[in-house]
């Protein structure tokens, strides 16, 4: 009861945009990384992007119910500075591995680096509610996913656009030191958010559960409590889609930067070739990042006061629309761009909304079984996304016309999202 108490004091915002900045530092620094090794992976011939993807969500898929006990068992803050601490560690072993030249040590402190990102999410967003209470959720939700957006697109467009810069700068043989230095800031960063985070108010625990080794594989349990309440169930199932179209947009958006500039054709391709490559996936990542921004800045400000569940629907209506769109406009052209920055607009406008419900009507003391719970259905769907972007790509399907297999996914996801926010009164 006494967190149920805190809940509705209050908001404290120093605290809350304090944990903005911890969480979105966590999230740059993410993708960041990720997308140094991918830029690595052109630079040597190799198709890093698959395997990466999959590894930045195959430990919500594992550990899930044991992120959510601990997340409700112990003080939220303090396992969110634990895990800033943590990230200090995995981004250092991963800086040793890009200079020692191995894609093998570099990768395991990457994996390592996705374990804490696990750990970290059901805590920071268990202390949101902690923080502002109910009457503020809406828009304090949305800030934080949003933000959270913001920083993953902005560690693809700037780790990409780093390495084509000091690639350029540095010449054809410098591949490890332009993704290392790089991730030498990033190291450099969460030492700085470490610092920050140690001033976050303590809240204390909730949960009274005592760990037994049945939580390690609770899967089922933790999704039953999604699936029981009819408004978790199709918030997540809005927020899951969202996550699997994110996933196959970003795989899309670099095969399409692969056929603007040729298929690889190994360590040996020519160099111009590889900046190609670097360059045209860092812009349309950023024509998608720009518009999802501003989506999720303006419905987060629209739901300040309430969570308008109708813009959720309205979202996927557009997020159909803009796929359908990039089938037929001309890759390089204006308006294709601007359907991009339409499909990151919608696209953030319909997950704000959902984010916000789920979290404010989960029960405090199993806040964080449900986030969990929610963190590996989002998470199954993002390798679901990697294993269906790939399948396309093997049965000849350009970027474009996978496109057109979004727009008709996207469509049947907002028909279930309209009619159970309709039947629930929501």
């Amino acid at each position: 009861m006494e967190n149920k108490r805190m809940s509705h004091e209050k908001p404290d915002w120093g605290a809350f945009w304090s944990l903005v900045v911890i969480q979105s530092m966590n999230s740059l620094n993410e993708k960041g990384v990720q997308f140094l090794l991918i830029g690595l992976g052109i630079w040597l011939g190799t198709a890093l992007q698959y395997p990466l993807s999959v590894l930045i969500v195959l430990p919500f898929v594992v550990f899930s119910p044991l992120g959510g006990w601990v997340a409700d068992r112990y003080s939220r803050t303090r396992l969110l500075q634990a895990m800033v601490l943590l990230q200090v560690v995995a981004l250092t072993g991963m800086t040793l591995g890009l200079f020692m030249q191995s894609v093998g040590v570099a990768v395991g402190f990457f994996t390592v680096f996705c374990v804490q990102a696990m750990f970290f999410s059901p805590a920071k967003k268990g202390l949101v509610k902690d923080i502002v209470g109910s009457r503020s959720i809406g828009f304090a939700s949305g800030i934080l996913e949003i933000s959270s957006m913001l920083a993953l697109l902005l560690g693809q467009i700037v780790a990409l656009g780093i390495v084509y810069y000091l690639l350029r700068k540095w010449g054809n043989d410098s591949g490890w030191e332009a993704a290392g230095w790089p991730c030498v800031a990033c190291t450099l960063a969460a030492v700085g958010v470490l610092a920050l985070s140690l001033f976050l108010p303590h809240y204390p625990a909730v949960g009274r559960r005592p760990f037994s080794w049945k939580i390690c594989w609770e899967h089922i349990e933790q999704l039953r409590l999604l699936w029981n309440d009819r408004v978790l169930r199709f918030s997540e199932v809005g927020i899951g889609y969202f996550w699997f179209i994110a996933g196959t947009m970003m795989l899309i958006a670099l095969q399409m930067a692969q056929e603007a500039q040729g298929e690889p054709g190994g360590q040996g391709m020519h160099f111009m070739q590889v900046l190609g490559q670097q360059r045209d996936s860092a812009a349309l990542i950023a024509w998608i990042s720009g518009g999802s921004v501003l989506g999720g800045a303006l419905v987060s400000c629209l739901c300040s006061r309430r969570i308008r569940t109708g813009f959720a629907v309205w979202g996927g209506v557009g997020m159909s629309l803009a796929c359908l769109a990039l089938v037929w406009l001309p890759y390089g052209h204006t308006l294709f761009y601007v359907a991009l920055a339409a499909a990151g607009f919608t696209a953030a406008g319909y997950l704000v909304p959902l984010n916000a419900l789920l979290q404010d009507h989960a029960d405090d003391e199993k806040r964080g079984d449900v986030i969990a719970a929610g963190n590996l259905v989002d998470c199954t769907l993002g390798i679901f996304a990697v294993v269906v972007q790939l399948g396309m790509r093997g049965l000849g399907l350009s970027g474009q016309a996978q496109c057109a297999a979004l727009a008709v996914s996207s469509a049947l996801a907002t028909i279930y999202l309209a009619r159970e926010i309709r039947r629930a009164g929501a």
